[in-house]
């Protein structure tokens, strides 16, 4: 017979079934939780095709992970090839674009480019690796939105490449500022690499993931100054011929390093994948994804007045990077009297310090919006920002009070064994400067030195003027320091403003990401042109100039605005009806990077039961 249990026992079983179950799901929705945030995919989410992701994913597919084990320690299409790709790809340009100025020691001279013999070519040289780039980040802004950022990255990547190849045989400086402002467009790399970053991560860990890729990216800038004068030094032992001649092709066969660096960079970013689901031809014939139309990506992102606000103060730190990197190597050699290599070294630390520091400015941005939402990630980068204009103040009055080559005629040149001062014959410096040579054989020989390259320069008394010189005033030890609190700040605005970009607007991520961008570009450009072009001020001088104008232009943040988030002085909804996005795109445009995965999923359902009704699919 079967057991009969009374009402209520049946009710308290159900009961007791139904808790356990209750906690059961609990303890194993805790579970996935622990699970990915060690950045394991515990759930088997699988994309539209099936294909299962290497990371945890929210509801659209974008990762939730930003751990060093899923962040750094993989490469699995899609999520961690893209940020890899991204990286990469923009170190690269940034290597090749800087690689000129620690070896600029030897192109400037008269025995191979004679860029001092040309007026003006090193300034000009320095500005157009970066002003072309103002106008290549806006349109590879454009082109993510079309075709997305994947074949943009490898397009940038392989045509600067020539520019590159032909630094290794310019003779003239037209030529050289030429192949400069050609390698200068890879710097949109930038571009792409934040768009699909933004594309590949979910908002609660954009601000990491964009200021890391970024941040590695940047590095190249330091690295370049730190390994070409080693790579010189590698080369030049290397070829035969006098030492004019060989100082010639060493610099030149050092671009072999940078050309490779691209063409490996471009098919790996190949290697990758458009978005989470597929590239955006797949995605597009399946449905789940629109077609991009780029008169409204274009409208919508040029008429948004935070966009326009960001392109200014993003001008204010990276821009800012940009002139220290074309300048700072050649500050330490001719007014601290260092040699090339020692200058590099140095030089190098201002943009070895994005190995971490702008990934530090994303995480204080995503921090401050956990606790104060939009109204906190714009505060940090203001007051990031302003303290970083405060450093580069300080910069330049470390050294203010010195003499510098500045404004100086021409004076013996001396340089130094052991600790007494011996004439090079035959070599003029300017004063309180220096130059970098091989002595002649005679004095080779009288002095017993081989022909190694030393530093040439005005000497202190009793063998020359030069005791108030910057050079000889040992300023090297608080210059540096000053420049790494100065490349700390500067590099964590850089962060902290990839943290507020991917909320501007999101159905044009790519031009606005690009408009930014530009306006790093644009910085640079101004600040070279106004404070550092040929020999209008002094470089220290110079610094104060440019501390001031990032002060007063970082205040513009003030005026940024979000109808649902709020701005710096006013809570969401506090100017009432202002919206900052002046034209609003059609309701139903939903931009590159979002999904209908309901569209596809109904496709699905109409080709199944088509199929089960006798038809094929082919056909359904």
């Amino acid at each position: 017979m079967p057991v009969v249990f009374p009402q209520g026992r049946l009710r308290a079983m159900s009961t007791d079934l139904a808790a356990k179950v209750e906690a059961l799901e609990s303890e194993v929705a805790s579970l996935h939780s622990t699970l990915a945030s060690q950045g394991l995919n515990s759930k088997h989410t699988t994309d539209l095709f099936g294909r299962e992701f290497a990371v945890p994913v929210d509801a659209e597919h974008k990762s939730t992970s930003a751990t060093f084990a899923s962040l750094v320690l993989k490469c699995d299409v899609p999520h961690n090839r893209a940020f890899h790709s991204s990286w990469f790809g923009f170190f690269s340009s940034f290597f090749s674009t800087f690689a000129a100025s620690p070896l600029m020691a030897y192109m400037e001279k008269p025995t191979s480019l004679n860029l001092m013999g040309s007026p003006g070519s090193i300034g000009t040289g320095n500005i157009l690796s970066l002003a072309g780039n103002i106008v290549m980040r806006a349109v590879i802004g454009f082109v993510c939105d079309l075709i997305g950022p994947r074949k943009g990255l490898a397009f940038l990547l392989l045509v600067t490449s020539p520019g590159i190849f032909g630094m290794m045989f310019v003779t003239t400086p037209a030529a050289w500022i030429g192949c400069r402002a050609i390698i200068g467009f890879g710097l949109a790399t930038f571009v792409t690499c934040q768009v699909w970053c933004s594309q590949m991560y979910n908002k609660s860990v954009v601000g990491i993931v964009n200021a890391t890729s970024a941040g590695w990216g940047n590095l190249g800038g330091g690295v370049t100054n730190l390994v070409m004068p080693l790579i010189f030094l590698g080369m030049f032992s290397a070829v035969k011929g006098t030492p004019e001649e060989r100082e010639d092709r060493a610099w030149r066969l050092c671009y072999i390093v940078p050309l490779c660096m691209h063409v490996g960079g471009a098919f790996f970013a190949l290697t990758g994948r458009d978005l989470p689901d597929g590239n955006f031809k797949e995605l597009e014939s399946s449905g789940a994804k629109q077609k991009s139309r780029g008169g409204i990506v274009l409208r919508t992102g040029l008429t948004n007045v935070n966009a326009w606000i960001l392109t200014a103060t993003y001008g204010m730190c990276f821009g800012v990077e940009l002139t220290m990197n074309s300048i700072a190597a050649k500050y330490f050699y001719n007014y601290h009297g260092l040699s090339p290599q020692t200058a590099g070294l140095l030089a190098s630390l201002y943009g070895l310090m994005n190995l971490f520091a702008r990934s530090l400015g994303g995480w204080i941005s995503d921090v401050a919006n956990k606790s104060y939402g939009m109204r906190g990630r714009l505060w940090a980068c203001w007051l990031i920002q302003s303290i970083e204009g405060v450093f580069c103040i300080l910069m330049g009055m470390a050294t203010l009070g010195m003499d510098s080559p500045f404004g100086k005629g021409k004076v013996q040149g001396y340089t130094q064994i052991g600790k007494k001062w011996f004439p090079v014959n035959g070599t003029m410096v300017t004063g309180c400067g220096c130059t970098t040579k091989s002595p002649p054989l005679a004095f080779q020989e009288l002095h017993g030195v081989g022909d190694e390259m030393r530093m040439v320069m005005e000497p202190p008394s009793p063998y020359g003027n030069g005791d108030a010189c910057i050079l000889h005033q040992n300023a090297v030890g608080i210059t540096v320091f000053i420049m790494i609190c100065f490349s700390l700040c500067v590099q964590a605005a850089e962060g902290l403003h990839y943290g507020i970009v991917p909320y501007v607007s999101r159905p044009a991520l790519g031009i606005v990401s690009g408009m930014v961008g530009a306006g790093g570009n644009l910085g640079g450009v101004i600040a070279l042109r106004a404070f550092f072009f040929a020999k209008a001020i002094r470089v220290d001088q110079g610094y104060i100039y440019l501390g001031i104008m990032v002060i007063s232009i970082t205040a513009l943040m003030f005026l940024i605005y979000f109808p649902d988030k709020g701005g710096m002085l006013v809570p969401a909804g506090g100017l009432g009806s202002y919206d900052p996005q002046l034209i609003k795109p059609p309701s139903d445009y939903r931009g590159a990077d979002s999904m209908d995965f309901a569209a596809v999923e109904g496709e699905k359902k109409k080709e199944t039961s088509t199929a089960e009704g006798g038809a094929p699919i082919s056909q359904a």
